[in-house]
Parts: structure tokens; sequence; C-alpha cells
């Protein structure tokens, strides 16, 4: 099926194709509705049909694939894709309801671009689909140049050939003394006399001796090994390149092979340096594409982060609510109660004074058998109970909206010590069966001009790590300091199982992890390494086998160049 926007693109510029591969119908008319008015669109709902589309002339320009479907999923599509010269290079965005980190690592192995989840949402989709669009024609327009580039060497380098097949050679025979026995029109013309003049004259005697010295050495070698050998040599600011061969027979004798290579070894020069540009080029764009796939899946993972803090901040306030009217509601009843009692207690006086005894055995026998006494004491102990959980909800809720911090996307001052007790709050969870974490906080550690959220980010990505490497059971330090030049130092430390000497230089590489597989991306100590990088700032690691790791995060205090704002106190409370 194919879909053709309403508006058509200007004249002479031809829109993109987009293939949608969905089994779902539904999912088709909705994705294709998206796009009508950007882009040409083709639609399959199988896999066998994605494939028939995407080799047929005119191939799209990317193809929307989704990856359960029932057929012919969409991992075994992309496979057979890359598997296809003719549809190797079009790029493929998978699109899921369902993903994880394993589900987005195996895609991205197999050659997809980008994930995008369900349900989509028009401009989202549209501007992964522009992006992937422009950096595949970034990556054409490369490819095109290299392509001409490598042309260009080969012409260059044919045209060089025929120069210097065509070009004038001496050739000689000689005696082992020197005397020439023959010598051809163009050898001759090199020494501006004819063969003729030239039969036995001595060849040394015509050559000046940088030249004819090492002739004669190569001579000498020629007869004891009776094998051809060359050498270079000059005359007259040129080069000759120069080649002996033995000649069966007496008189003892050679033939020397004299070409003048001077052009030829420029051009190699020439040659080298257009060979070293080229591989610089593929070099760079090999940078370029790592740091491009670096980008992509750290924007990815961001991405995941930002949801699930705007998660946090919507279930915080949706709590916020209920819990505000149950802690009223408890409290009330606390009054209510206290009143009721009083009365029950006014009703004992009286009727202790009025009753006969007989009624009062009888209420005092009731009271007994309700077990009145203990139902008096344990129902406000209920109720300071109920009162104390939700006092620590409210704490978590609190913790939620700190760690999150929604809406706070820019820089500000913050307290880090507030930071990082957030933080530890939120993964509480995680530290708390195995973990003792000790608090050595500088008390007066100003306040550090950052973006929260992030820093939140770098010391849960520190903090969840550390409780990784503690096996069983262990210890993790929190010191916060200020150093002289005012720098603020925030230093996680673990006793958990190290990390090898020869891992510590990758720690920091996209993707590189030490944990078992399935366990870690790879991508959260990349993540914390660009962040801290974004605040100016330096993160160092020591680590010994067996004993802890500790990373220190360095970040500057005051950024005021880059800011309006001022601290709104000198010290963090």
């Amino acid at each position: 099926m194919v879909t053709t926007p309403d508006n058509p693109a200007p004249p002479g510029k031809a829109l993109a194709t987009i293939l949608v591969v969905d089994d779902s119908r539904i999912n088709l008319k909705g994705v294709s509705r998206m796009l009508e008015g950007h882009f040409r669109v083709l639609t399959a709902e199988s896999g066998p049909i994605a494939l028939q589309i995407a080799a047929a002339e005119p191939r799209p320009d990317l193809i929307l694939l989704d990856v359960m479907m029932p057929e012919m999923d969409g991992y075994e599509v992309i496979q057979r894709l890359q598997g296809n010269e003719a549809t190797r290079d079009i790029p493929v965005i998978f699109v899921t309801a369902r993903v994880n980190d394993e589900d987005e690592q195996h895609g991205l192995s197999l050659g997809a671009a980008d994930y995008i989840t369900k349900p989509l949402r028009p401009a989202i989709l549209l501007a992964r689909i522009r992006n992937h669009l422009k950096l595949k024609q970034a990556q054409d327009a490369l490819r095109d140049y290299n392509t001409a580039l490598e042309s260009s060497v080969v012409e260059r380098t044919a045209t060089l050939s025929a120069v210097l097949d065509s070009a004038d050679q001496l050739i000689v025979m000689i005696t082992l003394d020197g005397a020439i026995m023959a010598i051809n029109r163009i050898g001759a013309e090199q020494f501006g006399l004819t063969p003729t003049r030239l039969a036995g004259c001595n060849l040394f005697d015509l050559l000046p001796s940088e030249f004819g010295i090492p002739l004669a050495d190569l001579i000498a070698e020629v007869m004891d090994t009776g094998r051809s050998a060359e050498i270079d040599a000059a005359r007259d600011e040129r080069i000759f390149h120069v080649t002996v061969y033995p000649v069966p027979g007496e008189p003892p004798r050679v033939v020397v092979y004299a070409s003048d290579v001077t052009d030829k070894v420029a051009a190699d020069a020439m040659l080298r340096t257009e060979r070293e540009q080229l591989a610089a080029s593929l070099a760079h764009q090999r940078e370029l594409n790592r740091k491009l796939e670096e980008a992509q899946n750290q924007l990815l993972q961001s991405e995941k982060m930002a949801s699930l803090g705007q998660l946090a901040a919507g279930v915080a306030h949706e709590l916020n609510n209920p819990i505000g009217f149950v802690r009223s509601n408890v409290t009330t009843l606390k009054g209510y109660l206290d009143s009721l009692f009083g009365i029950i207690k006014a009703y004992d006086t009286k009727a202790a004074e009025s009753m006969p005894p007989e009624a009062l055995a009888a209420l005092a026998a009731i009271k007994q058998r309700e077990d009145f006494d203990f139902l008096h004491e344990d129902i406000f102990q209920l109720l300071a109970e109920s009162q104390d959980g939700l006092t620590r909800v409210q704490d978590i809720v609190q913790n939620l909206k700190d760690f999150s911090r929604v809406g706070e996307s820019g820089f500000g001052w913050a307290d880090l010590h507030a930071c990082l007790d957030s933080t530890l709050n939120i993964i509480w969870n995680e530290l708390k069966y195995k973990c003792t974490v000790v608090k050595h906080y500088d008390q007066t550690l100003p306040q550090v001009y950052c973006i929260a959220s992030q820093l939140n980010q770098v010391f849960m990505n520190l903090l969840v790590n550390a409780g990784h490497a503690i096996a069983e059971k262990g210890e993790i330090t929190i010191t916060t300091r200020q150093t002289p030049d005012g720098t603020v130092q925030v230093a996680i430390s673990d006793t958990g199982c190290g990390i090898a000497a020869e891992h510590l230089p990758h720690l920091f590489e996209p993707f590189f992890t030490t944990k078992p597989i399935g366990k870690g991306t790879g991508l959260g100590l990349s993540i914390t390494y660009g962040i801290i990088g974004k605040h100016k700032g330096s993160i160092d690691v020591s680590s010994e086998v067996g004993k802890g790791t500790t990373f220190t995060v360095n970040l500057p205090v005051d950024r005021s160049d880059e800011a309006e704002d001022s601290p709104p106190n000198a010290l963090a409370a």
C-alpha cells in the first residue's frame, strides 16, 4: 500500500519514502496518518512483504519496523535486510510496545538505527525519522566523496604509470672493467653522444663518482652471486633506478638498466600522502560514527531516566492528596476517641455513685469480657503507629519529588547533602539488606551551582554500583569536603570486590561493564562521566581487588559566569 501526501514536495525535491511494517492494520493506518503530509508512505503487514518492497525500486529511504510479528519477527527481517547488499544501508527504526536493555542491545547489534516505543507521539516520531534521514544523507555524501577520492587516486596512479612506462631508459652492456660493448640510442643521448661514438668507451669515466662507485660495487655483487641486483643512484640531481643482470658466456659482462625514477619517486610520495589523507578521513568518519552511536545510546538512556523522573513526580503528586486527608482523618479520629473515652470515664464515675452493686458488677464483667483496658491502651498505640506510617509515606513522597525535580532542567544552586540523602532514600531498598551506609558530611560544605536532577542520577549510579560490588555484607562510606582551591568533592567508597587494574582505563567507555551478561548496560558510568564533564568537573577512581573501590567526584562551586543568579546563602544548612 502506498500513501501519497496531500502537500507534495517542492519542485526538484523528492519526498523521502518511509516503509511502515506492522501486522496490525490499525497501527499501519495510525502511523501512516502521522507521516502523511511529510513523507511518501509504503506499508507492509508482514516481514516477507516488507522484504519484497524494500528490495524493489524505488527503495524506501527508511523503515519503521514492528518487532513482534507472527510470521517473521522484526529481528529476522532486519537480519535479512542486512544480508542483502541492496537493502543493507536502509536505516531501520524498531517500533515496539515493550523494550528492555537486552532488547535494545540485541536490536542495535543487528543493525537497527534506533528504538521507538508505543504509543507513538507524532512530534517525536517525525523528529527521529528526520534525524536519521539527515544522518543517512550525510553518510551517503561521505561515501560518495570517498569513492570519488579513491577514483582520483586510481586515475593519478594510472597516469603516472603510463608516464613511467614510456619514460627514457638507459640500457648498456659493459665488461667488468666498464668498457661499453653496446648501448641504446636513448641511453647514448643521456651523455650527448651516439651509440657508435660511445662503443669502447669506459662507462665509469662518464659517470660521476657518486653514481659510478655504487654501480661498481653492485656489479661486483652480481658477479659474486650470479643473481641480479638493483640500487638507486643520483646523477645531475636526478634519481635513477639501476638494475644489473649477469650475462652468461665470455667475456664476463653485465647488462645495466638505468631508469630515471625522479618523477616516479615524487609520484609515490604524492600517492602515499593522498593515501594517508584518505586513511585519516576514514578514521575520522569512523570516530564520528562511534561518537554518534554513543550519543544516540546515551540519549535513549537519558530519555528513560527523564520518563522515570516524570513518573516518580506524578506518583508523588497523586499520593499527596489521599495522604493528606487520611492523616487529617486519623488526627480527628484520635480527638473523637479522646472524647468518647472521657464520656465513658464520666459514666463510670456517676455509675459508681448511684448504681446498685449488682449493676456495677455486671458492667465490670462486660468490660472484663471485652478487655476494655487493653482496648483503651491499644487503640491509641494503633493510632500513633498509623500517624508514624503516614509520616514515613510523606517522607518517601517528598524524596521522590526531590529526586525527580521535574521542571528544573537548568542550572541552579543545590545542597549536595540533600541530593545525596534523597537519592539514598530512593534506592535504600536496594542497599538495606547488605550495606551499612556511613556519612561523613562536611557541615560547612557550600551549595553548588548545578543541575540537581543530573547529579542525583550520578549519585544513584555510583551508589547502586557500590551496592552491587558488595556480595553479602559490607559498608558504603559517603564523604564530602571542600578543597582549598574551592572545589567540592564527593567520595563514595565501598568494601566490595574491587576492580581489576586492567579494567580501570575502560570504566567510562560506553557499553563497557564488569558485570555478568544481562546485569548491566555499560552506560551508567559513561553517562556519569558526561554529566560531570557538563558541570566542568572531573571524576577519579581508585580500586584494589578484594578491598573495595572509591569514586571521587570533583565539582566547581561557582559557575556564576554562566548564570545570572547567586546562591541563596553562603553555606548549606
